[in-house]
């Protein structure tokens, strides 16, 4: 070794195990304020009487005990569960194109582009856009019902139609996302495998759930447990897409914000938070359970 490098080698400040730490340190204050302590100070609200003109006093359970006898509470979670129905539908969709993008014909990328443009669509826009498609006097959807003689849907204002519209709005923004995820999944199955069970008389289809579809099952544990939280927590598309129609009609997220914000019971809604929190959480360590045993 030359003097220059022994001299070089020397400088170098030694390993400490603390190091790593020092690096995570920003992040980790950033999530402690922002989401921990955030966290925390839900759960104790949940405790308290806290609303817009006082800072509330501690009552325990009696926020919880509330929930318990709250018709709109149990009407809007089984709405949330309800709209869970989206999460199948949407996987379907968003493999269904991913094969087609992942077929390699021609124009494939064209179609990627524009398959994933919803994604970036803000979705304000998309609801919107929808709002004025599903009116229910002037809008297309109802005047292509009523040419077909089926007649319009209360798409708006009536129930279980005003989740559906809402879910239209999810699946029209959701699938190219989860497409691509599909086709990263799609990409890396061992093109062997499949030729090898083509080569043993197997037809596209049983090539597609005996070899295909068992090589997606983590990328599907993943799209289903990511769109289930999602469903489970929307709120844009049915803030805009159907604003107006009562809570009730809705999910626990809107029952969140007039809780809130116009019925001014942060105590309350923030015990509705915390009870949302559990549902997802039990919800997710049940579908990862599932997905495990099989």
């Amino acid at each position: 070794m030359s003097k220059r490098a022994a001299r070089r080698a020397t400088t170098l400040r030694p390993y400490r195990a603390w190091t790593p730490y020092l690096f995570l340190l920003p992040a980790a204050a950033v999530l402690g304020t922002f989401v921990l302590a955030a966290m925390l100070q839900v759960v104790y609200f949940s405790f308290t009487d806290h609303n817009v003109f006082r800072g509330g006093s501690f009552v325990g359970l009696e926020n919880y005990r509330r929930l318990l006898n709250d018709e709109r509470f149990w009407f809007c979670l089984g709405n949330s569960f309800f709209y869970l129905l989206v999460t199948p539908v949407l996987m379907a969709l968003s493999l269904g194109a991913a094969m087609v993008v992942h077929a390699g014909l021609r124009g494939m990328s064209l179609l990627r582009v524009l398959l994933f443009m919803p994604v970036v669509t803000p979705t304000i826009v998309a609801a919107i856009a929808f709002r004025l498609l599903l009116d229910e006097d002037g809008g297309l959807i109802n005047a292509a019902l009523d040419t077909l003689g089926v007649g319009g849907a209360p798409w708006l204002t009536g129930h279980p139609w005003t989740l559906v519209s809402a879910m239209l709005v999810t699946l029209w923004k959701g699938f190219g996302y989860y497409m691509m995820i599909f086709l990263a999944g799609l990409m890396a199955v061992p093109r062997e495998l499949e030729e090898a069970a083509a080569i043993d008389g197997a037809g596209r289809f049983r090539v597609f759930t005996n070899v295909t579809l068992p090589s997606l099952r983590p990328i599907l544990v993943l799209v289903a447990v990511i769109s289930s939280i999602s469903a489970l927590k929307v709120f844009d598309e049915l803030f805009i897409t159907v604003k107006g129609v009562p809570v009730s009609q809705q999910t626990v997220v809107p029952l969140i914000y007039d809780t809130a914000f116009v019925r001014g019971e942060f105590g309350l809604a923030c015990a509705i938070g915390v009870v949302l929190f559990v549902v997802v959480l039990l919800f997710s360590m049940v579908q990862m359970r599932i997905a495990r045993d099989q």
